[in-house]
C-alpha cells in the first residue's frame, strides 16, 4: 500500500511484478491507470459501491465523487465520520469512538451529512 501523495510520490513504486494498492482516493485511478493493481481505502468503509465501481469500471465520475467526499471529510474526525455515515445508510452501529478518538461535533456531524446527502441517490432513504 502506498499511501503518499502527490501522484509523483507513488509513481516510483509502480513497477512490473510488483502489487501495489494506491491509499490515497483522489489518487487511484490515475494510480490505476499507471499499473497499480488496487485501492486500500478508508471511504470503501461507508460507501463500498462507490469506491468498487472507481476500482473495478475506473470510472470518472465515482472519481470525481470519491475526490469530493475526501475533500469535504478532510476537516472532520474521519473514524466518526464514517460511522454516521453507516448509521445514516442504515447500519446498526454506535456512534462512539476509542480515545483518542473523538465524536463529531454538531457542525461536523452537518458537514458530513451535508455531503452524504449531495451524493447519495433521492431513491436510497437516510435514516436517523
Amino acid at each position: 500500500k502506498v499511501s503518499d501523495a502527490p501522484l509523483e510520490r507513488v509513481l516510483p513504486y509502480l513497477m512490473e511484478g510488483l502489487d501495489v494498492f494506491v491509499g490515497s482516493e483522489p489518487l487511484v485511478l490515475a494510480g490505476m491507470e499507471r499499473g497499480a493493481a488496487g485501492a486500500v481505502s478508508g471511504l470503501a468503509t461507508a460507501f463500498p459501491e462507490l469506491v468498487a465501481t472507481l476500482v473495478h469500471d475506473r470510472s470518472q465520475a465515482a472519481h470525481g465523487l470519491v475526490s469530493m467526499l475526501r475533500d469535504r471529510l478532510a476537516s472532520v474526525p474521519f473514524h466518526a465520520a464514517m460511522k454516521e455515515i453507516l448509521a445514516a445508510r442504515g447500519v446498526p452501529v454506535r456512534p462512539d469512538v476509542r480515545a483518542p478518538l473523538r465524536g463529531l461535533t454538531d457542525d461536523e456531524r452537518a458537514v458530513v451529512l451535508g455531503a452524504l446527502v449531495e451524493i447519495m441517490p433521492k431513491s436510497q432513504p437516510l435514516h436517523r
